[in-house]
């Protein structure tokens, strides 16, 4: 493999990789800029900074493993009225920028960060924001495994200009990747093979804010017999208004399925769920969380992969507010008495219930209700119903 870098007059860097014996593979990655962490600290005493960011790319496959990858070109755009290249580097043309430390398992595989450039001027729109620079490079190493975990490729530190914020930054994307505005191959590996890779955080860029509204603990997508389950759990919401959950089948395109009220402000672990009901295949499935102010953010993405099951009953959202779910899936037609009992084990809600075959979707009304857990029972024994669950206000 062979790799040559040309300077412009514009003093944008252009990378061009050339194989020598050249075979696509139809193996995909996936790239991404995560873990942004803000500090107000001045880096520089009189310069012009007034605090700092860093943030982490990370890699992997969307399925099975890749052996002996050897070459990354890749790169990141930000703002140049919110964020500098700390000094040194400053803005040259140099091998293992100083700001840039490459993570322990990249290292392990033989792989430094060469002949970077922080500065190319960039015009481009991603995701409501502008950005002006870009910075490309080569990640070059003597072979490394991934597979699909996400693993650290480098952190990056960044000099902020205002304040509370380095304002955004977003991932270049490689050639055949989405949405593909870095014409450059991607990922290669010591065979010469050539690897697609998408950007995550392109469309949705990255806040280098030292405000994290919320902070996510989990979020995943899993398959029921009814639809596709989707739970998160946050540690921290500060001003936080709700969740939108957004689905896509092409992973450009999304629509948002329901909206679940936020905690608004919380210090403890909080844990949310909602069932998509019209999800019996693939798709993909991200978080939108707003603030009071207006403003949000996104999760990464989900995937499921479902395929219709007969599961009785499910009930949602957990924790609940000032209404129950209950989806019932049955083979068979049949009535029946939904009842809700309190701690105590007394009766606090009854409904008659007339299920249907197929899905059937009953609520419950839980205004006036305390705080506290619950448990939801059906007199028809066939339906085994007996599901505890907790109301939250």
């Amino acid at each position: 493999m062979k790799i040559s870098f040309y300077k412009s007059l514009s003093f944008a860097l252009v990378l061009f990789i050339t194989f020598a014996s050249f075979r696509s593979s139809g193996q995909v990655f996936e790239w991404r800029l995560v873990n942004p962490v803000f500090s107000s600290v001045d880096p520089d005493g009189a310069g012009p900074a007034t605090g700092s960011a860093t943030f982490k790319m990370q890699i992997h496959t969307t399925s099975g493993s890749v052996a002996d990858v050897s070459a990354i070109s890749v790169g990141w755009n930000y703002q140049s009225a919110s964020a500098m290249i700390p000094a040194p580097p400053g803005c040259s043309i140099v091998s293992n920028p100083a700001n840039v430390t490459v993570s322990s398992i990249f290292v392990s595989g033989g792989f430094a960060f060469t002949t970077v450039n922080q500065c190319g001027i960039f015009n481009q729109s991603a995701g409501g924001q502008s950005f002006d620079r870009r910075t490309v490079g080569t990640l070059d190493g003597t072979g490394l495994m991934i597979n699909t975990t996400w693993i650290d490729v480098y952190t990056v530190t960044m000099w902020t200009l205002n304040g509370s914020s380095g304002g955004y930054v977003s991932i270049n994307s490689g050639a055949g990747g989405t949405p593909a505005p870095f014409s450059t191959y991607a990922v290669s590996d010591v065979p010469a093979n050539e690897y697609v890779a998408n950007s995550l955080t392109y469309t949705i860029p990255l806040s280098l804010s030292g405000a994290i509204p919320v902070t996510f603990s989990k979020f995943n997508a899993q398959c029921t017999g009814s639809g596709a389950l989707i739970s998160w759990s946050t540690e921290n919401e500060i001003n936080s208004s709700h969740y939108e959950i957004e689905k896509s089948t092409d992973g450009t395109n999304w629509v948002t399925v329901a909206t679940v009220n936020a905690a608004v402000n919380s210090s403890t672990s909080k844990d949310y769920q909602q069932i998509d009901l019209g999800n019996v295949s693939k798709a993909l499935y991200r978080i939108k969380q707003v603030d009071k102010d207006g403003t949000y953010s996104y999760t990464n993405v989900a995937r499921t992969n479902c395929e219709s099951k007969l599961i009785t009953i499910l009930i949602y959202p957990v924790p609940a507010n000032d209404k129950l779910n209950i989806i019932i899936k049955s083979d068979r037609s049949l009535k029946t008495e939904l009842i809700v009992y309190d701690g105590l084990g007394q009766e606090v809600r009854r409904m008659n219930a007339t299920i249907t075959s197929g899905n059937n979707n009953f609520i419950f009304n839980l205004n006036n209700l305390s705080a506290g857990r619950y448990t939801i029972k059906s007199t028809e024994t066939s339906l085994n119903l007996n599901k505890s669950f907790t109301i939250m206000h």
